[in-house]
Parts: structure tokens; sequence; C-alpha cells
């Protein structure tokens, strides 16, 4: 083997290393599988388990911020509170204020290139933070791109493995193709959705959730990010 390989080894086994302990670490205090082998074939590093991250009930900044330097404590917290309003801004339909959404999103960029000289900027963050604003202004008429989210169609995957699998005829690829196009009307049709159940807390009386300890979730959120995202929309 090349020399250039043995000069790289001891730095890459105290990489990986780190890595396992962080992972075991925050699992056992956060009970998330965190870059980990999942069940389906593929990771845990999906957008449902980044959601979790910014969940205020599992203290994930907390717990990641014990593990780094004391002077780096505030830029990260700064940088999770930034991502978390951002990423609700992107997902909520209301108008938005492009100036002061600009400002956060460079002030943002430059505390990532000031604290953090080392990373490499993503091209899903540098599209957050360097065009999301543009995205908003000029191509959403100043609104949220919450209609725009391409949730929706991938949740669909998993419907349509199973009825292609167990819930259609296999005669012919075009029979195949028509009874699963036939099956996902249905889940729009509106004399159907009439006879789902509709979940009501009996806590707050919201809907969508039954559960207190949801409801305690919804209640206590973090107030400088709730002050921070209506300071960035109208109404």
């Amino acid at each position: 083997m090349r020399s250039r390989t043995f000069k790289w080894l001891p730095t890459s086994r105290v990489i990986k290393d780190s890595m396992k302990f962080t992972r075991e670490f925050l699992c056992e205090k956060t009970g998330l599988r965190i870059d980990q082998p999942s069940s389906d074939g593929g990771t845990t590093s999906t957008g449902n388990m980044a959601r979790q991250c910014f969940l205020i009930k599992n203290n994930f900044i907390y717990w990641v911020s014990t593990l780094i330097s004391e002077d780096m404590r505030e830029p990260i917290n700064s940088l999770h509170s930034n991502l978390s309003v951002l990423l609700s801004i992107f997902n909520c339909t209301h108008a938005v204020d492009t100036d002061k959404l600009n400002s956060l999103c460079r002030d943002t960029y430059e505390s990532i290139l000031s604290n953090f000289p080392w990373v490499n900027v993503t091209p899903s963050l540098n599209r957050l933070l360097a065009h999301f604003t543009e995205l908003i202004r000029d191509c959403n008429g100043g609104f949220g791109l919450k209609n725009f989210s391409e949730e929706a169609v991938e949740a669909y995957n998993k419907l349509i493995r199973k009825y292609r699998e167990h819930l259609v005829r296999k005669i012919s690829l075009t029979t195949n193709s028509r009874d699963i196009f036939a099956r996902l009307l249905s889940q729009s049709d509106p004399v159907l959705i009439g006879f789902r159940n509709v979940l009501k807390c009996k806590e707050c009386g919201g809907i969508g959730h039954t559960c207190r300890l949801k409801c305690t979730n919804l209640l206590h959120q973090t107030i400088d990010q709730d002050i921070l995202f209506n300071s960035l929309i109208f109404g």
C-alpha cells in the first residue's frame, strides 16, 4: 500500500472512535439513534430524525454542547436557534418580511464562516442560507414555501410499495398502475375522508394529538425562537 495510506490511518481511527462515542453518548441521553443503520435498509439520518433533534423535550443541543469546549457553546446554541427558526419559516405559509429574513440568513452564514472555519458548507445549507430569501421573494410572492414541500409525495412511497405488493392486480403493468392510481385517488376522496376519526386532545382541545406529553410540548416552546419567528412574518 502507498505510504499516504498509513499517514491517515491514525486520524481516521481517532475520528471513528470519536463518532462512536458521540453516537452512544447521545443515544443514552436523548434516546435518539443518530447516524446508525435502520430496519428499512438505510440509516437513521433522515428528516424525521432532524425534527426530533430540534424538539425541546429531547434537549439534544444541550447534550451536544457538553461534548464541546465552553467557548464554542454559545455560537452553537445561536446557530441551532437560527436554523430552527429558518426551517419553521420554510415550512409555513405566512407572509414573510424578506428584509429581516435576509439579514438573519446573512448573519447565520457569517457566524458559520467566522466560528467554524473548518466546516465545509453543504449545498443544502448553502441553498437555505444564500438563496432562501430569493425563493420566497422572487418565486413565491413573499410567502413561506410550505405548499412546495415534497414530504407528501415522499410519504406515498410506502403506500405505493404496499399497494403494488398486496392490493393490486399483477396481470400487466398497465392494470397494476391503474389500480395503484385508483387507490391513491381514494385517499383524497372527500366522502371517504369524512369517515376518518379526528384526533382531539382532552387537555387543550387541540386537533391532531391526544397525548398529554404532546400537549405539553406544544404549550412550552422556546420563547426566544417564537419571538424571532413572529418578527419575521406579517400578521
